[in-house]
């Protein structure tokens, strides 16, 4: 473990490097590199699973593995809903301990919200175990619901194939060893109910069902949405029909919406959202990006959505899989992928932007909502879009100028401070403060 001397120095080594690096950082070249054990490489692991879908990806391809294939695929599989439509990736692999799930995280819950995926009608690639495959095509009979069954289980996906014993034994005794939180910090504190091994696999596999789904890529897609599987909560919000999430079900992904966010992000990473930093968040200064025992800091990003281009997802999920290799390697905690994406933000620049957390309006509101989940829709029209930001700039390193442009938010989802004082106090997060009454005239 480095000293807070080493540390400082680091500080300025990394601030020393982000003015120089690359507009595109290799895998193998990252801005931290720790000073233990280098980690095995996605080099190792990954295959492609058919010919590239494009003479773009075909590059890639070739620059990341040192191969020459010389040859794509020139038309899609399965003709695309239109041309410019988006696709969901999702995985679904139920935990093996039902009865002791709440019910939230029970597979009947997650089928059903799997459902409302199903009724928005939007190209959806999903990665499920073969008893699955039944009950998940009666949900939509159409070819642009495709389910991908390869992976028995989902210790099988290629990124768990060697963490199981990592995941059940090494990451939970690590999470035990958290130190330095308190009911002060509030929602940073790590959370036990997620120390779980099969929880852990599927974060992991979540990088690794990006970069197949991109690299079989049926309908030919440009642009790509990671969805959690149950990301449409029972308690969301509900239409003027009292369907919940209904407004999302009826207008469905906006191109122009996604195409707004790939603007910034381009070939070299995605865009997702962050939680709210109202219980504080750490700077390029903390010791969490060194000290395993407060590992629990480095969580800013919500990880149920998230979108990129064909590129953006291919270079996120490959530098996410190094990053996760390299902190397995030097002791750090790997057992839920939010704790890793600050790390891959800090290590290959420009490979993670973000949507800084703001209140939804009332009608669309709920007590766990997140942005990202209808930012990316058509609700609101065509104006309504979120902010963008280069979160090395707005959280983790005070004054770096970012590379990208920063874009503000329109529409209804432009918000003041006092809308987000407005949510806690909804919320019961906060005291609604007293107006000074007037005094009585003499």
């Amino acid at each position: 473990m480095a000293t807070t001397e080493e540390y400082l120095s680091q500080e300025t080594l990394y601030r020393e490097k982000l003015m120089k690096a690359e507009e595109l950082t290799p895998v193998n070249e990252p801005i931290i590199t720790w000073t233990g054990n280098a980690g095995r490489s996605p080099r190792d692991y990954l295959r492609l699973p058919q010919l590239p879908h494009s003479q773009e990806v075909m590059n890639w391809a070739n620059g990341f593995f040192g191969t020459n294939i010389r040859h794509y695929d020139v038309g899609p599989r399965i003709r695309p809903l239109r041309p410019d439509a988006p696709t969901m990736v999702m995985i679904f692999y139920p935990r093996p301990d039902q009865e002791a799930a709440r019910p939230i995280h029970q597979s009947e819950s997650y089928l059903k919200r799997i459902e409302r995926i199903a009724q928005m009608k939007e190209q959806t690639i999903i990665y499920a175990p073969p008893e699955l495959a039944w009950t998940l095509r009666s949900m939509r009979l159409d070819s642009h619901w495709h389910i991908i069954t390869d992976f028995p289980t989902v210790w099988d996906i290629p990124t768990n194939r060697f963490q199981r014993e990592n995941f059940e034994s090494v990451q939970p005794q690590m999470f035990r060893e958290f130190q330095g939180y308190s009911a002060a910090d509030g929602e940073l504190q790590p959370v036990e109910r997620y120390n779980r091994a099969h929880h852990s696999a599927v974060c992991n596999a979540k990088a690794y069902i990006m970069w197949d789904a991109v690299m079989r890529n049926p309908f030919h897609s440009e642009r790509w949405m990671y969805v959690d599987a149950g990301f449409l909560f029972d308690d969301g919000p509900v239409d003027s029909n009292g369907v919940v999430w209904g407004d999302l079900i009826k207008q469905g992904l906006d191109t122009a919406k996604i195409d707004r966010a790939i603007s910034v992000s381009q070939h070299t990473g995605v865009v997702m959202g962050e939680y709210s930093h109202r219980d504080g968040c750490p700077t390029i200064n903390d010791k969490c990006w060194f000290d395993p025992a407060l590992a629990w800091r480095a969580r800013q990003f919500i990880a149920n959505v998230y979108v990129g281009s064909s590129l953006g997802m291919l270079n996120y999920s490959v530098r996410f899989m190094q990053t996760v290799d390299d902190m397995d390697a030097n002791g750090l905690y790997t057992g839920r992928e939010e704790f890793v994406i600050a790390f891959v933000a800090l290590r290959y620049p420009n490979s993670v932007f973000s949507i800084p957390w703001f209140p939804l309006p009332p009608q669309l509101d709920y007590r766990w909502q997140f942005p990202s989940k209808l930012v990316f829709s058509g609700i609101g029209g065509p104006e309504s879009v979120p902010p963008i930001v280069d979160p090395l700039s707005t959280l983790y390193v005070p004054g770096y100028v970012p590379r990208r442009p920063q874009l503000p938010a329109g529409g209804i989802y432009v918000t003041s401070e006092q809308d987000k004082q407005d949510w806690e106090v909804r919320h019961g997060l906060m005291t609604p403060m007293k107006t000074p009454s007037s005094k009585r005239p003499l």
